[in-house]
């Protein structure tokens, strides 16, 4: 068993669309909220659940052309789909495909997350031929699995599944396992379940509980996840990786606002070691924004002028924003922004 309990484990070679992921380079795009299944640990926020909406990098999205752009702004060499269920609009999910291999070339690489209730043999070859590179099955019903046999048989793309785990569902995680080693599937991915504002109360109602030492994730998953890898290793030859809670923030978003700073910083922006961007305003006494300064370097004040230090996220808004500081002295705001 490879890595580390923070960034994650594994007992052979990570999956492509995850090494983008690491990276920072891959877009996430959520093409859809639309979804058949009722999973009682479902994260998705509520605003996004059930709705015909598009969001990428957490930006809302209308059309192509903004998708494209955004991936532009992030320098992304890849993009993950998800939802929602993406195959609940096929028609939709299917030009997606299409749009980004044509504006950025067939290397850049495309991963999709399904439950497989749709996954359908004509669905999946027609994913295929679209140009999609990677599938991953939640397989919430074990009619799913029928799926990752057909996408194995019938297409040419990177097959496999992304689980939950957590305590009492070592057992249904490893007939997942079994069923993708067995029908010569490439990988599978667990998850470490997470307490999220859509799935709280379900959570806490069987019986599961936050975790006292792992920010967000539930008390148990990293022990489970090392019980099925253990077994995995001793059983089947297909891969498996655990991605921990703390993956997504320490690693795959932080690398993807470190790339998007560096690619998207304005003149008066200074980036941050953590993928934020902090930016100075000189304000007057009543708060209207008069100027901007580059954070770190020289400004002059007149009199009744302040100086203020504002860290974003870098995304096109600059929001959320995470820390502001007003002082006479520019050096003092950023310091009380970034200790």
């Amino acid at each position: 068993m490879l890595g580390d309990p923070q960034r994650g484990l594994l007992t052979g070679r990570l999956a492509r669309g995850c090494e983008l992921c690491y990276a920072g380079l891959k877009a996430v795009i959520f093409i859809t909220g639309v979804c058949d299944e009722n999973c009682y640990y479902c994260p998705v926020d509520r605003d996004r659940f059930g709705r015909s909406v598009i969001y990428v990098n957490d930006e809302r999205a209308h059309s192509l052309d903004d998708i494209v752009r955004e991936a532009e702004r992030q320098g992304a060499t890849g993009a993950s789909v998800t939802g929602g269920d993406p195959l609940a609009d096929l028609p939709l999910t299917l030009s997606l495909i299409r749009g980004l291999k044509a504006a950025f070339g067939p290397e850049f690489h495309i991963h999709l997350y399904t439950p497989g209730r749709y996954a359908t043999p004509d669905a999946l070859v027609a994913l295929w031929r679209a140009g999609l590179d990677e599938i991953r099955f939640h397989p919430v019903r074990g009619d799913y699995l029928k799926g990752v046999e057909y996408a194995v048989r019938l297409t040419r793309m990177r097959v496999g599944a992304e689980i939950p785990i957590a305590p009492g569902l070592e057992g249904w995680a490893k007939e997942v396992i079994r069923f993708v080693d067995s029908v010569g599937g490439h990988f599978v991915n667990m998850d470490e379940m997470e307490f999220a504002e859509p799935n709280r109360e379900a959570l806490r109602l069987r019986g599961l509980r936050p975790s006292d030492s792992r920010q967000a994730a539930v008390r148990g998953a990293l022990r489970a996840a090392i019980e099925v890898l253990r077994w995995a290793e001793g059983n089947v030859k297909v891969p498996v990786h655990f991605c921990p809670v703390s993956y997504k923030d320490l690693v795959q978003v932080r690398n993807r606002f470190r790339r998007t700073a560096m690619r998207d910083l304005r003149w008066y922006e200074l980036p941050l070691p953590d993928g934020t961007v902090a930016r100075g305003e000189v304000i007057s006494e009543g708060g209207e924004v008069l100027g901007y300064f580059r954070p770190g370097g020289a400004v002059e004040l007149r009199e009744g002028e302040r100086a203020r230090v504002v860290v974003s996220y870098p995304t096109q808004s600059r929001e959320p924003v995470v820390c502001e500081a007003e002082s006479e002295d520019p050096g003092e705001a950023l310091r009380e922004c970034v200790t």
